[in-house]
């Protein structure tokens, strides 16, 4: 017991203070306001507001800014939908796919995300928007109730409900883990849609772009910092769990069931703005 608990201990210290320096820089510069700290601000005017109501394929967007003057920008909705724009500037506004979590860009349109971007993307994916919590259901769902784990939590709605609060638990540490190193990594934190047509192709990309992400230059490289936030995230998560585990073997089991999920929700990302457009046809369809 002692072991387990002490081990679990060292790997939340080095997940958590890894982050944290490297939030030195990723609170600093680029996002920092006048003190140097960043500025979390949702509107232009420097305040944020949740909307009483999330709609679908367009939640919580904000304005990309800095962008290269001849930079080629994305004619869809990073969501998944259509392109949003702010006006004169016409620049893409981001949101949150209500059911998969995620961000998207484009192979062909590629921009590198910001300082600001990823400071204000971290919020966004992490607490304000609806799909930062349908992932939690999910997973508990799929991976925990299902198979009755932990079995100390039993079944029924108050087993489920204690699961869904361990992931929901789990995906922010995971979230706070991944964002300050793929910003020392340059990595991308949005799912990368791609650029060539075909069922087949797409769906092998959605695959592929389970372990993989774009660093800022536009070029393929392995997501380390969102493999390894699952892992270190898994294993800080065994400190609130109840029963006896063995902290590395769980966080290789379960982290891996995890990063395997992801490959359907991929999917789910590559192919939405065909969803959305059938679903907005087939409401628009008269009797």
């Amino acid at each position: 017991m002692f072991r387990r608990y002490f081990l679990a201990l060292i790997v939340a210290a080095a997940s958590i203070l890894a982050p944290l320096s490297a939030a030195t820089s990723f609170a600093q510069g680029p996002m920092g306001g006048e003190s140097g700290f960043a500025t979390f601000s949702g509107d232009e005017d420097g305040e944020f507001s949740v909307p009483p109501e999330w709609p679908s394929g367009d939640l919580v967007p904000f304005t990309q800014s800095n962008n290269p003057p001849n930079a080629q920008t994305d004619n869809r909705d990073q969501g998944g939908g259509a392109d949003q724009t702010s006006g004169a500037g016409r620049q893409p506004r981001f949101s949150v796919n209500p059911i998969t979590g995620m961000v998207a860009s484009r192979e062909a349109t590629y921009v590198p995300l910001t300082g600001e971007e990823r400071w204000k993307l971290y919020w966004r994916m992490n607490y304000f928007s609806m799909g930062a919590y349908f992932g939690p259901f999910f997973s508990a769902l799929v991976l925990d109730q299902a198979t009755g784990s932990p079995e100390q939590w039993g079944g029924g709605f108050a087993g489920y409900g204690r699961r869904v609060a361990s992931r929901t638990g789990t995906a922010i540490l995971q979230g706070t883990f991944q964002a300050p190193v793929a910003y020392l990594l340059h990595e991308d934190v949005r799912y990368v849609a791609s650029r060539r047509p075909g069922f087949k192709h797409r769906v092998g990309h959605a695959a592929l772009y389970s372990v993989l992400t774009y660093t800022n230059s536009g070029r393929p490289t392995l997501n380390v910092a969102n493999l390894g936030s699952y892992y270190a995230a898994t294993a800080v998560s065994t400190v609130w769990l109840p029963g006896h585990y063995k902290v590395l073997e769980y966080a290789l089991k379960n982290s891996t069931e995890q990063i395997g999920l992801t490959v359907p929700i991929n999917m789910l990302q590559e192919f939405w703005p065909e969803i959305v457009r059938r679903v907005h046809h087939g409401g628009n369809e008269g009797p």
